[in-house]
């Protein structure tokens, strides 16, 4: 009975740590390094080279889809299905980012987790009508993340808000203007 009553607090501390990410990895598979072509690892020093604790996840071409980058380790790979992408996580100066890469080690999209108290002054300014916009909303989050689509040069800044139901990401564009909430 002991044994069980562990089991089953060991499960659910495991699932409210994982629970907690904001960011989850889907649609990929963990592959070692060593797996990894060598322009994508080569492009990853070159931009970030003081990135720690790198981990490499390979996507295949149906699991990036025109809505935006999925980002959950727990999926595998379809068979047959040719890897044309790199979800690269990795850690620099105390911030958390992710990267997708393709195979030719062009950098297309990144993620980086930032503090809230270093949101940029036009974000936070925008911030104070959210609850105006969509009444009842809040911010529930203590961290955003800065979104690069390079391959767009676009930037844009996900923060997650609650009106106590329901969860969403609200989007902002790097001057501050609102995009969208979903």
């Amino acid at each position: 009975m002991k044994n069980n009553l562990l089991l089953v607090f060991a499960l659910l501390l495991v699932g409210v740590v994982y629970g907690q990410a904001d960011v989850v990895i889907t649609g990929t598979k963990k592959i070692d390094k060593k797996a990894t072509p060598q322009q994508v690892l080569d492009s990853l020093n070159k931009r970030f080279p003081d990135a720690s604790a790198v981990e490499v996840f390979q996507a295949p071409a149906s699991g990036i889809t025109k809505g935006g980058w999925t980002v959950t380790e727990y999926d595998n790979l379809p068979e047959g299905d040719e890897v044309d992408y790199y979800t690269i996580s990795f850690k620099r100066s105390n911030a958390q980012y992710y990267g997708l890469y393709s195979r030719d080690g062009t950098l297309i999209q990144s993620k980086m987790e930032v503090k809230m108290d270093s949101i940029p002054e036009p974000i936070r300014n925008s911030l104070k009508s959210l609850s105006t916009q969509y009444p009842g909303y809040k911010i529930v989050s203590k961290n955003y993340y800065k979104k690069t689509n390079y391959s767009k040069s676009q930037e844009h800044y996900e923060i997650t808000a609650s009106n106590g139901k329901e969860t969403k990401k609200v989007y902002y564009s790097a001057d501050g203007t609102f995009v969208k909430m979903q």
